[in-house]
């Protein structure tokens, strides 16, 4: 008897789940990738490391044409990639106007394996995407798709599925300049380590966010969260340096669930005031074969009234996330 009412509960409690699941609406679904560095510098290493530091350059370009080809399967609405989309030419002695074409060709050849996604992709900015050219160089050869904005503007916004998504920029010196990797370009000389969201772009950020009260993502490569809280050895120079600005930003408004950021390379994740980080895995880390170490996220966000679960679904080693969130 004992037994039978165990199972008895047992199935209560699973089609209790259901219900409520089925309850939930998925608004969206779509892929991330990040630091795929796209060059023709050799491999870090030659054998298999799971040292995140280490970098497979070899491999960019398949794990790419791979990447696009699932999210056509997964029938994402859109794929984003969360910069250090290229890297540096190996030959560092060429002339300046040869690197800077090679690094153009690479963001070509990178862009043109994110476009076998037959949906709409975009872009964040990565430190290493003007390490030979300005923005507006690299803005040439990538496509935001549906995006009208200056030549070079790497912050903007849309709509999927009712889901609002922002991308910032934090491709900036402390002064506002762009990076630019122009010789006597008013950006040029920038350090990784110095990434700042100017005063023009915070306040059209909190324009942007008064305008919805849909839940909001926000992607960027640099982070935005307080990680050494967590974790002391995170390197506080991997942040965005006013990012306690732009997170109170984030925070009044009300409306952001979510931050998705690359750049570290290591995985990490922290709940901070409400809203969620999620660092993704560097795709360019661990291997070079595509088939194996091809880091990438597929997200759903479901929808049951005004809460949310945010599903991340990793690839290889990228690791795997619920997140659950509430706006009023």
């Amino acid at each position: 008897m004992g037994r039978w009412m165990s199972g008895l509960a047992v199935c209560l409690f699973l089609a209790c789940s259901v219900a409520v699941e089925a309850e939930e609406t998925r608004l969206v679904r779509f892929g991330l990738i990040t630091d795929v560095h796209v060059c023709d510098r050799p491999d870090g290493a030659n054998v298999i490391t799971y040292n995140a530091d280490v970098r497979y350059f070899s491999g960019g370009l398949a794990k790419l044409e791979a990447f696009a080809r699932a999210q056509n399967q997964e029938g994402s609405a859109f794929i984003a990639e969360l910069g250090d989309f290229t890297d540096n030419p190996v030959d560092a002695k060429l002339p300046h106007e040869k690197r800077r074409q090679a690094a153009l060709g690479f963001a070509e050849a990178a862009e043109s394996k994110l476009a076998l996604f037959k949906g709409a992709r975009y872009h964040a900015f990565g430190n290493h995407d003007t390490d030979q050219c300005s923005k507006e160089d690299y803005s040439t050869k990538v496509t935001n798709t549906g995006i009208s904005v200056p030549p070079g503007q790497f912050y903007y916004s849309w709509n999927a599925g009712g889901v609002h998504f922002v991308i910032l920029d934090a491709a900036h010196k402390p002064d506002g300049s762009p990076y630019s990797g122009i010789p006597g370009a008013p950006g040029a000389g920038y350090s990784w380590m110095d990434a700042n969201i100017p005063p023009g772009e915070i306040e059209w950020l909190k324009r942007d966010l008064a305008g919805t009260t849909a839940p909001t993502i926000v992607l960027l490569h640099q982070e935005l969260n307080p990680e050494e809280q967590v974790d002391p050895d995170f390197n506080q120079v991997f942040r965005v340096r006013n990012a306690a600005e732009v997170r109170s930003v984030l925070e009044k408004s009300g409306v952001v669930i979510a931050v998705f950021s690359g750049h570290y390379h290591e995985p990490g994740y922290q709940l901070v005031n409400g809203i969620h980080y999620v660092m993704l895995q560097a795709n360019v880390a661990y291997g070079n074969d595509a088939s194996y170490h091809n880091q990438f996220a597929t997200v759903d966000v479901l929808a049951d009234g005004r809460n949310f679960r945010v599903l991340v679904n990793g690839n290889a080693r990228q690791k795997t996330h619920i997140l659950k969130a509430s706006l009023k």
